[in-house]
């Protein structure tokens, strides 16, 4: 995911989360952004150990 779409989706949420309080959306946006980060190693990770030349 480049950085346009990780904020593409990151905006959504937001709008997804606009009639909650300002610091809970905040805190779930963080919670998102973490989340999708983690993924993104995590799907990385996988390619690499799937991938028996950088073995």
């Amino acid at each position: 995911m480049n950085s346009q779409q990780f904020g593409d989706v990151l905006l959504a949420h937001w709008q997804l989360l606009w009639p909650l309080p300002a610091a809970e959306r905040i805190k779930r946006i963080d919670e998102i952004r973490a989340d999708m980060e983690f993924e993104e190693q995590l799907s990385l990770v996988s390619i690499e150990m799937a991938n028996p030349e950088h073995a």
